[in-house]
């Protein structure tokens, strides 16, 4: 019997295009992302993500670009939720050589690797605020406006974080109150606000501007690297 081999090779076909497609990622899709609430989700901020394994409705970010820079920079995973009273995050960034300075003041928190978290509650930036976390937990915490206006005399006391170093890599978990959230979503009814999801990566302690590799969820629309623009926020709404 002589079997039509044009149905097997339209299968075929099909099957490599659907497991060969690249995957999108929420910061590439063109909705509005949610930032899920889970009352029950007990979280100790400890840098150990044992808790959050059993999670599985979460805000995650799994594909991080470099708009300007060398793509092999190491997996980069941003997840988050809240409950209501606090906004839960983790970095967990693959970093076999972590560049730190020494530190002595906030700003030294710029010198080294690091993830940064933005929120502002407009797409004009006329006041967003910047949190930008070293390997070892250190923090830079500022208040903005655009553009690149900062109040470095700003603090968020509330914000709690804790990291944890690994072989490959480091974790940064924290939290942030949902009162100072909702105070940036208080002129809007829609539960939203514009998010920044970004990485500062160094190789070396001997470094200047142009030898950092500067990582993000999404592609700013300029042609050098800058994350206090516009095009780098995008909106997300908190689940209610």
């Amino acid at each position: 019997m002589l079997i039509n081999p044009k149905p097997f090779l339209f299968t075929f076909i099909l099957l490599i295009g659907l497991f060969s497609h690249p995957k999108f990622t929420i910061a590439q899709s063109t909705d509005t992302p949610i930032i899920p609430i889970n009352k029950g989700l007990s979280i100790t901020i400890d840098g150990n993500l044992s808790d959050w394994n059993n999670q599985n409705n979460l805000f995650s970010v799994n594909q991080f670009i470099s708009p300007w820079g060398n793509q092999n920079f190491g997996k980069t995973i941003f997840k988050a939720f809240h409950d209501g009273s606090y906004f839960y995050f983790y970095f967990d960034i693959m970093d076999k050589n972590i560049i730190e300075k020494k530190f002595e003041k906030e700003a030294d928190v710029g010198g080294g690797d690091r993830g940064e978290i933005f929120l502002s509650a407009d797409t004009g930036l006329s006041e967003y605020y910047c949190f930008e976390i070293s390997a070892s937990a250190k923090v830079l915490d500022y208040r903005a406006s655009h553009y690149r206006k900062f109040d470095y005399g700003w603090d968020l006391e509330s914000l709690e974080v804790k990291s944890k170093i690994k072989t490959d890599g480091y974790i940064l978990e924290g939290r942030i109150p949902m009162a100072f959230i909702k105070g940036l979503m208080a002129s809007n009814s829609e539960q939203s606000l514009y998010l920044g999801l970004f990485r500062g990566e160094f190789d070396s302690m001997e470094w200047d501007e142009k030898t950092i590799n500067w990582i993000s969820w999404i592609r700013p629309t300029s042609e050098k690297p800058d994350f206090h623009i516009t095009s780098a926020f995008k909106k997300v709404q908190f689940g209610q």
